[in-house]
């Protein structure tokens, strides 16, 4: 098979595209690289792949706005699918279904397949749509066998406490200024945004202020701790400026590591022993490998006054979670390393959630999942497919460095899913699962 992967956060999403292209080579397979550059702008014009994964309907509504001509090989694969926080899984059917489902019908009609990460996404899907023999649950790409046991850890001495960053409003990755993200995010007519279902009394500055109370949070902590006993590693979101924490290190002579935007979460989550949190998605990652978080939303008390219902703050994991109510308990517990959790209801929602039982294999499935749904393209001879591979990725090329040219003089910088697919990037991403 010759399959095209949208990679839409290169942190994020380029080690499942590196474990998803070995495992294919090994069947005769090749998969090929996106991102969003050529998924607008050659996807639909040079359609010559047996599937395409996409992270989203809208992105597929993106490369193929032609109702005329909708392709059959599209497959669905979320890249951050475990948002399920009151019990509805509304957010996570807007990237299947597009948040007007009945608009977006010819789309998600002609979807070749669903490739679920976790059991109970099945049940909202089945509920709610007529197209469950579509769907298939994979697990986790993320928790693949193929992509873990790839770094050497490197431990210092001390105990290294990680620092999970979410400040996507505060410091954005595309260095927009945030009165634009009060903008954006501003509540209207015209504004169709998710996270607000359910929560008709909050608005973009109670975002702001669970953002604000966070980060002073983890300043405290940070600034608390005993650089005798610790180091610490702050990990970036993928949508947040990265030179934001290089600045505050730099201002306040902090002894702190910034990961590199570009690491996997899982590579740098190996390197740590403590992790301190706000609510986030990688909460799963840290549970599915063992390590027990410290999440500091109940620390502010007035935080819980400015949550969204449906938003990250209210997933369902934190029930099983340690939540210290004050920074003097949350230090005690870093400096004990004892950190207690509810490992039982933890690992059923792993099991809802990422299908903990099959996560393992999840590169594997998404294969299989494909094969079993996709009828391979004729091509006379396999040279010609070959040939037509590597002629979409030297257009892929040509773009990446046309890019670069452009932005020499206007400072841009590669963050978050504002990447480039150049030869060197490309060797790069083969590298994480070698």
């Amino acid at each position: 098979m010759l399959i095209y992967f949208h990679i839409d956060e290169l942190a994020r999403d380029s080690i499942v595209a590196a474990a998803l292209k070995k495992e294919l080579k090994k069947l005769g397979g090749y998969l090929v690289y996106g991102n969003r550059i050529t998924t607008q702008f050659l996807l639909s014009k040079f359609n010559i792949f047996d599937a395409i994964i996409l992270c989203s309907l809208d992105h597929y509504m993106l490369a193929f706005d032609d109702l005329e001509s909708l392709p059959d090989n599209v497959f669905i694969l979320q890249t951050e699918a475990v948002g399920q926080a009151t019990g509805s899984l509304r957010r996570m059917n807007a990237k299947y279904f597009g948040l007007e489902p009945e608009k977006c019908e010819p789309w998600h009609k002609s979807v070749a397949g669903y490739l679920l990460w976790g059991h109970a996404h099945v049940n909202e899907f089945e509920d709610n749509f007529s197209y469950l023999e579509k769907a298939r649950v994979v697990g986790h790409p993320r928790f693949s066998g193929t992509c873990h046991n790839t770094v050497t850890k490197n431990r210092s001495k001390k105990k290294v406490v990680g620092i999970v960053s979410r400040f996507s409003l505060l410091s954005p990755a595309d260095a927009r200024h945030p009165f634009l993200n009060v903008i954006a995010s501003t509540k209207s007519p015209n504004t169709m945004l998710a996270l607000y279902e359910d929560s008709p009394d909050r608005d973009v500055e109670d975002m702001f202020f669970t953002e604000v109370s966070d980060f002073r949070v983890l300043y405290e902590i940070v600034t608390s701790l005993n650089p005798d006993k610790f180091d610490v590693a702050i990990r970036p979101h993928p949508r947040e400026n990265r030179h934001g924490w290089n600045e505050v290190t730099k201002r306040l002579d902090l002894n702190i590591k910034v990961s590199d935007w570009d690491e996997p979460f899982g590579h740098w989550l190996q390197n740590v022993d403590i992790v301190v949190t706000p609510p986030s998605t990688s909460i799963y990652d840290m549970c599915f490998n063992k390590l027990n978080p410290i999440v500091i939303d109940q620390i502010v008390e007035r935080r819980r006054e400015h949550t969204l219902t449906e938003s990250d703050d209210n997933n369902q994991i934190l029930f099983g979670v340690y939540r210290p109510k004050t920074i003097e308990e949350a230090m005690e517990t870093i400096e004990s390393g004892d950190i207690p959790c509810d490992r039982e209801y933890v690992e059923k929602k792993l099991y809802e959630q990422v299908a903990s039982d099959i996560a393992r294999n999840s590169t594997i499935n998404i294969i299989r999942t494909i094969s079993e749904f996709t009828n391979v393209r004729p091509y006379s001879r396999k040279s010609i497919r070959v040939c037509s591979a590597y002629f979409f990725e030297t257009l892929s090329f040509i773009l990446a460095y046309a890019r670069i040219l452009k932005n020499i003089f206007s400072g841009r910088l590669e963050q978050g899913n504002s990447f480039d697919i150049t030869l060197q990037r490309k060797r790069w991403i083969n590298s994480l699962v070698e």
